[in-house]
């Protein structure tokens, strides 16, 4: 029923993802506590849970970029690190 406004949606979301994506070296430039090593750690746990659960793989790419957008302006704890990806999961889910 919306065929004619598919393309100017799907612009529209492009453009705006556009604006909101992480800073490119984040972890060098904001985070103090939290490394590569510990955010692929994190990534593989949600692949984990997100097979355990069998969510969709969009959900869990939705999730990643959820995690970086965060963290490339937040500074975070590494002890609540797990809680975030979590957190996020859910919130993407």
């Amino acid at each position: 029923m919306c065929e004619a406004y598919v393309s100017d949606i799907y612009e529209y979301l492009h453009n705006m993802e556009v604006h909101r994506r992480p800073i490119a070296d984040y972890i060098e430039k904001v985070q103090k506590d939290v490394g590569i090593n510990m955010r692929a750690v994190l990534i593989d746990w949600l692949v984990e849970v997100a097979e355990e659960y069998k969510l969709l793989s969009h959900t869990l790419y939705l999730t990643v970029s959820y995690i970086d957008r965060f963290l490339s302006v937040n500074v975070l704890n590494r002890k609540r690190l797990q809680l975030l990806g979590v957190s996020l999961l859910l919130i993407a889910a």
